[in-house]
């Protein structure tokens, strides 16, 4: 193995490691004030290596649990019919806490399992030149060379095994042949195929890929390549910039966790030029201020975010703060998340990224500064985002405060979408109470089809069908149009109208309001029936659940929900699930009012969520023409029009 063939000019492998080593952060230092400053994190750390040292990994299909992968992994198996599990074994994101515990211990045995890893894993996935010719839905396949994984590997993990051991006797010229010849092959296949499967830079796998790209670039500028590749990924991150982070602030594809993990790569990006100095433009840099704003308002007050498409309700919001300190110098997100989520978990979940930090002291300084303080929020109560056709709206920004999000999009952006037009999301009084259910998983199964069907969800469906067809985990049908059209904030009523016309000739539309700060309103208007069922369905966080007489009663050791509707029509409880990680969920309800109706059909369901054992007393009354009248503490006055829903306080 000649890696001269590789390099610009014709250095040893000597004065290639010597060059390498003049690039490394000072982990030394690093690791001495962590292990110093930050004893839970080292402990859950060295916890974690000791799983991985034995082999035991958590992955997707795993159940939530840690499974024997194999000493040296098995990284060609394919288990639990699920490609995540082999996709995310070859990241080799365990690699991270065997890293970081030899770093804090010095203990050889954490280092060598990641280099015989590496090893054995350049000698199992074998790399052939021919390989960049392949038609390229081979590098969308199920196997170690998909691009995903080939940019993943290359900015996430294979970089920490330079950092943490490239200054020890571990990392030898021999395997600094071998790993850069590995690395070199698998970026020469990415940088050809990735702009291809992604030219429009409109998904967050082309980031990624641009990202590992770079990465190895700046590492390694040695390569004859070097120059062309930092280019063109730099070009290529900002393409996704534009292509991705919109006007009113969030990531395209509509789901907060990925949203939130964007957060983290744009973010990663600048302070990978703070590193190796170069600017990313004016512009990425306040399209990434700009939509890390959505990081918050797609937090539940509750301090999780909102699970919906393919997302996780998770503290990926802390993610998003980080890498925007990082990035901007700004605490500011990270300083509103503490208005939501206990200051042990920013601790806990932001010091997970603290080895990224260029200046360790000053980030561990200002996360404390954190601590027993309340930041102030300017930012708006009312959120609409034009572009995912979601509207956020809320009664505040601390954690009692009734927040819901409501989201209406179609055709889709891409397939990480749930078929859940006009569906939302409704924390209330510290709980959450209707709620999307999440991703739970990725296989190809009956579990990822009712996760992303339309009765896992909170809105309203014709004769028991999909608003738009399953055809897997990854394919949908056609689909028509479906828009939030109008979100207002009207004094004591906030406001969000939707729309959509894949039950065409039939139409639905919604809207949905926060009333005096206490209470939602939803109208739904649905025309052209002709002796059609219509289903509403909310998916409650809720197990103890009744129907009497007059109402639906949700009820929990925090708060209580109670829904009431006009016309109710048949009412049943069924069961339901909820999943905030990958394999878990946890039981839940599902209310469904159904009836069938003929010529134009007007729903009004009010959201009543208290406390204590006394039921709101709502009364709601219909009038001709789609007016109401109903009572809760103040009397109030509905009227529904076609696109259009007013709530009047009658004198």
């Amino acid at each position: 193995m000649n890696i001269r063939a590789l390099l610009k000019e014709p250095i040893s492998s000597s004065e290639l490691l010597a060059n390498l080593r003049s690039r490394l952060e000072p982990m030394a230092a690093k690791s001495r004030y962590i292990a110093e400053n930050m004893p839970e994190l080292v402990q859950e750390t060295i916890a974690n290596a000791e799983e991985a040292y034995k082999g035991m990994i958590k992955l997707p299909g795993t159940g939530g649990v840690r499974e024997f992968v194999g000493n040296p992994p098995c990284w060609l198996e394919r288990r639990h019919n699920d490609n995540e599990f082999l996709w995310q074994l070859n990241r080799m994101t365990h690699w991270q806490d065997l890293l970081e515990a030899y770093s804090l211990t010095q203990e050889e045995k954490y280092g060598r399992k990641v280099i015989d890893e590496l090893l054995n894993w350049i000698e199992t996935v074998e790399i052939h030149e021919e390989m960049i010719d392949y038609p390229i839905d081979y590098f969308s396949k199920c196997h170690p060379l998909r691009a995903l994984e080939l940019g993943i590997r290359s900015y996430k993990t294979w970089p920490l095994v330079l950092e943490h051991l490239g200054h020890t006797e571990l990392f030898t010229e021999e395997v600094l042949e071998q790993y850069l010849w590995a690395v070199y092959k698998q970026i020469k296949i990415l940088r050809k195929v990735s702009p291809i499967l992604w030219p429009q830079a409109d998904h967050n796998h082309f980031l990624m890929e641009c990202l590992g790209i770079l990465t190895t670039a700046l590492y390694f500028p040695e390569l004859k390549e070097a120059e062309e590749w930092k280019a063109f990924a730099i070009d290529g991150i900002e393409r996704c910039a534009a292509a991705q982070l919109t006007e009113d602030g969030g990531q395209i594809e509509g789901c907060p966790s990925y949203h939130n993990g964007c957060m983290f790569w744009f973010g990663l990006a600048v302070v990978l030029a703070k590193r190796f100095h170069f600017r990313f433009s004016e512009r990425y840099m306040e399209l990434l201020r700009k939509n890390l704003d959505y990081s918050i308002y797609s937090l539940r007050p509750t301090g999780k975010c909102v699970p919906v498409g393919d997302s996780h309700a998770n503290h990926l919001a802390i993610m998003g703060g980080v890498y925007g300190y990082m990035a901007l110098d700004d605490l500011t997100w990270l300083g509103l998340a503490t208005n939501l989520i206990d200051t042990r978990e920013i601790m806990r979940e932001a010091g997970k990224h603290v080895w990224r930090a260029l200046d360790v002291p000053r980030f561990y300084h200002d996360l404390n500064a954190l601590q027993g303080k309340r930041y102030e929020c300017d930012k708006l109560t009312t959120f609409w985002n034009r572009t995912l056709h979601q509207a956020i709206i809320r009664s505040g920004w601390d954690s009692e405060a009734l927040s819901f999000l409501f989201t209406c999009r179609s055709p889709i952006q891409n397939f990480h979408a749930h078929i859940d037009l006009m569906s939302f999301d409704f924390t209330a009084l510290g709980k959450n109470m209707i709620c999307d259910p999440g991703v739970f998983c990725y296989r190809e199964d009956e579990d990822r089809k009712q996760f992303k069907s339309a009765n896992y969800h909170s809105t309203l469906l014709i004769d028991e069908r999909d608003h738009f067809e399953y055809l897997g985990s990854f394919a949908y049908g056609p689909q028509k149009i479906g828009e939030i059209y109008n979100v207002e904030d009207r004094g004591f009523y906030q406001i969000a109208s939707a729309y959509h016309l894949n039950y065409e000739p039939i139409v639905h539309h919604r809207h949905m309001a926060l009333v005096d700060q206490r209470l939602v309103v939803i109208a739904d208007r649905v025309e052209g029936l002709e002796q059609n069922q219509v289903q509403r369905y909310f998916h409650l966080d809720f197990t103890e659940v009744e129907i009497v007489p007059e109402a639906v009663v949700a009820a929990s050791d925090i708060a209580n929900l109670a829904i009431y509707t006009y016309p109710r029509g048949d009412t049943e409880l069924l069961p339901g699930r909820l999943s905030d990680v990958n394999d878990i969920a946890r039981a839940s309800t599902r209310v469904r009012f159904q009836g069938t109706y003929s010529g134009t059909a007007t729903f009004l369901t009010v959201l009543a969520p208290f406390r204590g054992e006394h039921l709101p007393a709502v009364s709601i009354r219909s009038f001709a023409d789609g007016h109401y009248e109903f009572d809760c503490g103040e009397r109030y006055q509905v009227v529904v029009k076609e696109r259009e829903m007013t709530i009047h306080k009658p004198v």
